[in-house]
């Protein structure tokens, strides 16, 4: 009997934690615990990490656990061991970012996708299988982050069926421009990214907010904003935000 009013107890713990959660209109969670101060530093790779042992370097200096999201892809490639054993052993939070990268959706408006549901919940299922290989087994609404950033509300569903809560990045903070390289017409320079970023905070605040960094980008991108990263911790934590992990 105490057993079983524990469970229930538990369950609504977890409820009300998440009660505050804001997500977007496709279902993906946007913001976690919205009424606290509390900030989401997420890290996503795929096929480059070349900032990865700085970004772990400067979490271990400042004492700031930050959220992984790797694909199977990316975990599958021997020379990746290392630092992947390094995520681990700091005690960051490691999740799914798909099994092989698979684009979703298109990039219009609607969404259209360019994956059903039955692939996707075969990427999920393998991608669950490759993080149990390394000793990570995905727990009951375990966070995980779409490829590309990017789906709709019925690929948010699947994840939701297959046991995962979908998380995407905050609305209105551009820091995933991180990647772009000076072709691109979605260019923007990190001294663009860090003032939008603040910007954006003095306007309506950061609470629950979900800020990415891409800790890969290709070498023409020499203005890396992972660079900035204990730049923008240190600024955070003076703001008053605590820096946690999902």
């Amino acid at each position: 009997m105490k057993r079983l009013i524990f469970s229930i107890l538990t369950g609504l713990l977890a409820l009300l934690c998440f009660a505050a959660d804001v997500c977007d209109r496709h279902g993906c969670v946007v913001r976690r615990g919205a009424d606290e101060r509390e900030v989401r530093l997420i890290f996503s790779a795929d096929s480059m990490f070349e900032g990865g042992t700085h970004v772990l370097d400067v979490l271990a200096r400042t004492g700031v656990k930050g959220s992984f999201f790797l694909t199977g892809d990316f975990i599958r490639r021997p020379e990746n061991k290392a630092i992947i054993c390094r995520i681990i052993e700091q005690g960051h939070y490691l999740g799914s970012h798909g099994n092989t990268h698979l684009l979703l959706s298109k990039w219009d408006d609607r969404r259209t996708p360019l994956v059903d549901a039955d692939s996707l919940r075969r990427d999920i299922r393998a991608a669950k299988e490759c993080l149990k290989s390394i000793g990570v087994e995905s727990h009951a609404g375990a966070a995980a982050l779409p490829s590309f950033e990017w789906c709709n509300a019925m690929h948010a569903q699947v994840f939701r069926e297959e046991g995962l809560t979908p998380v995407n990045i905050t609305p209105g903070i551009e820091t995933y421009r991180d990647y772009t390289t000076p072709e691109m017409n979605e260019y923007r320079s990190s001294e663009f990214m860090l003032r939008q970023l603040w910007e954006c905070e003095a306007k309506g605040g950061l609470a629950g907010a979900v800020i990415i960094f891409h800790a890969g980008t290709q070498d023409v991108r020499t203005d890396k904003l992972y660079y900035h990263l204990e730049e923008i911790i240190e600024k955070l934590k003076q703001k008053g935000y605590r820096l946690t992990s999902f």
